[in-house]
Formats: structure tokens, C-alpha cells, sequence
């Protein structure tokens, strides 16, 4: 299952391109958690010692022995919280984004240099850059693509695994995105800043879960995935899109790995709900409408006797969102539980 989930990702990453130092570190080993308390003061002190992963997801720490000041990005959603968190002038260079960039970071954004790869730049390139810092997937950080951690660390440059794109565990917002928050906070020495924003997402988040634990049956989802072939892939319980479900207030009926598959395995399901994991296929650039969305789904033929899509119960989750890993995560439990039960909300 771990190869098959691995496989997933990389093939999701295919599909989309289909469509269309701050000081020197030292690695060791340490069990992968976020920054400590003592670590989130006002005052920014350094060292500070961050505990994340390696290619293989395996535990390793960094010590940055000041803010980072070179980032280069290679995933999106990483771009996004360090312009939500007023971190512009710190990004070297990103990969562009998965679709349209919110609309609130979007300006900022705009000003941002482009990798000139699209999705993955080439280690020559990244030693081109000079970054002392790279963000990206967990896949990202092995010998076949940027090269394995330890060789950056000992270049002095900081490497961060995003939590949202690990395999070997089960994402969760808290093990997810409060902590990928966390960690940025104390790399940047802005954890005033970051343990305001968490709260923000907590409060949030409380809300929802207060509008529908009175619910006396959750609605069933699938989250489902076009890839314009004859193919689909509805995400199971191993993506963080399960756990935004279970506390929008519904319930995912999948929970194996369903990738890549033909229409009658889709129609095994019978949810109330689908959420749509939308893309336009003409467009990188672009994200699909609510309405674009639904007129997108209803045109595909072999999934029409699905009572879901009969009775219009479609929530639209553009691709970037699902999986994001960061600001978009609780801007979209809030649409997924206004979905299932608009009568909470009225």
C-alpha cells in the first residue's frame, strides 16, 4: 500500500503537467515534532532546532542559526502560508502554483519570481539559486529529484518535508497544518505571529464543529478526482481531505486506495455527497466555478445514475485546495460542512 500511495502522489504531480544558505546546520536524528513552547517566545533566538524528515520520511533536525533569507519553494501551498504570514521578501523563487492563487495573496504573488521548470527544477538549478532553504514534497528530497537532505544540509542549507505531503501516516489538521504554522514560526522568529493565527484556525474550526454536533446522522462523501481519461481516483483515509470531512461534520466512505480507476469502482460508492476535486484542463492557471464545476461532472456520462450527482449534491474543491497543506485547509471545512448542512448555517 505505502509504494502504491507513494506512486499516487507522483502520478497526481504527472497529471497536472500533463494538463495543459541562512547559516550553516547540522542534521540529527530526533523525533519529528512541532516547535517546542520554549521555543515560540517574542524574542527570536538562535539556534533554533527544528525536527522534520528526510526523503523516506525518516526523523532529522536542523538547526537554522538565523531566519532563513534565501527560500526557494517547490511547493505551492508553502508559497501561499509565507505570503499569508508577510514573508514575501524572504522567497527566492517558487514553483508556480497549482491553479489560481488565492485571491487575497494574489498581488503579492504576482511579484514573485517563477522557477523556470514547471513543477520540479533540477538540482543544478536550486545550486544556481543559492537558496539556504528549500521547502517542498517529502518525494522531492531524494537522489532522483533535488537530492537527499543531508547533501543540502551540509552545504548549509536548511530543507523542510511540508507534513501534508508524508505517506506513512494518517494527516490530520492538527499533525498537518498547526503544525507546518508552528514550524514556520519558530524558523522565521515570528511565533507571536504564528500561535495568533493557529488560535484563529482553532476558533474556526470550533465553530463548525458547534453548528453540526447536534447532526443525528452525518452525510457520507467521496471525494472524487477526474483525469479526463476514462479514470478516476477517490481519496481515501490517508489524505488530509478525510480528516477536513470528519470535522466538517460528514463521513468519507472511502478508506482504501482507490487511484486510478474505471467508473464502476466510483459507482461501488453511494455517498450523499461528492466533492469534486476540480481542475481546468485547458487552463493551468485557472480554477473551475461551483457552477463550472457541477456542468463539468454532469458531462461525464458513465457517472450519471450516481444519486449524488442526480440530485446536484456537488461541493467544488479546486485541486490546489485539497491539497494544499495550509491556508486553504479550514477556508475549506467550512465550505464542505456549509455544503452538507446549509440549514446549520441559516
Amino acid at each position: 500500500m505505502k509504494k502504491t500511495r507513494l506512486n499516487l502522489i507522483t502520478l497526481i504531480l504527472c497529471f497536472i503537467s500533463i494538463l495543459s544558505l541562512a547559516g550553516c546546520g547540522q542534521s540529527n536524528p530526533a523525533a519529528p515534532k512541532a516547535a517546542s513552547p520554549s521555543s515560540q517566545s517574542n524574542d527570536a533566538k538562535y539556534p533554533v532546532t527544528i525536527s522534520n524528515y528526510d526523503g523516506n520520511e525518516n526523523p532529522i533536525s536542523y538547526s537554522y542559526k538565523k531566519a532563513p533569507e534565501r527560500v526557494a519553494v517547490i511547493h505551492p501551498g508553502a508559497t501561499e502560508l509565507l505570503l499569508e504570514l508577510g514573508l514575501e521578501d524572504r522567497i527566492l523563487s517558487t514553483i508556480a502554483p497549482y491553479g489560481a492563487p488565492l485571491d487575497r495573496i494574489a498581488e503579492k504573488h504576482a511579484k514573485l519570481t517563477i522557477m523556470k521548470a514547471k513543477y520540479l527544477p533540477s538540482q543544478e538549478e536550486l545550486l544556481e539559486m543559492q537558496p539556504d532553504m528549500i521547502i517542498g514534497w517529502a518525494h522531492n528530497f531524494r537522489s532522483s529529484e533535488l537530492g537527499d537532505v543531508k547533501s543540502w544540509q551540509e552545504r548549509g542549507v536548511g530543507t523542510f518535508v511540508m507534513q501534508s505531503t508524508l505517506t506513512k501516516s494518517q494527516p490530520t489538521v492538527d499533525t498537518v497544518v498547526y503544525a507546518f504554522v508552528a514550524d514556520m514560526g519558530a524558523i522565521f522568529g515570528i511565533q507571536e505571529k504564528t500561535t495568533s493565527y493557529i488560535q484563529n484556525l482553532k476558533d474556526r474550526i470550533a465553530k463548525v464543529q458547534a453548528a453540526t454536533k447536534d447532526i443525528p446522522q452525518k452525510k457520507t462523501v467521496i471525494v472524487l478526482q477526474d483525469h479526463f481519461n476514462g479514470t478516476f481516483s477517490v481519496y481515501d483515509s490517508h489524505y488530509l481531505i478525510s480528516n477536513m470531512i470528519d470535522l466538517a461534520g460528514g463521513k468519507n466512505l472511502c478508506q482504501d486506495i482507490t487511484s486510478f480507476v474505471g467508473a464502476e469502482k466510483v459507482l461501488a460508492f453511494d455517498p450523499d455527497f461528492i466533492i469534486y476535486v476540480s481542475h481546468d484542463k485547458n487552463e493551468d492557471a485557472k480554477d473551475l466555478t461551483d457552477e463550472e464545476a457541477l456542468k463539468a461532472l454532469h458531462e461525464v456520462s458513465t457517472l450519471q445514475s450516481m444519486r449524488a450527482i442526480q440530485k446536484g449534491n456537488i461541493i467544488n474543491l479546486p485541486f490546489f485546495t485539497v491539497n494544499n497543506g495550509g491556508i486553504r485547509t479550514v477556508d475549506a471545512i467550512e465550505k464542505i460542512s456549509h455544503g452538507l448542512y446549509p440549514e446549520q448555517y441559516q
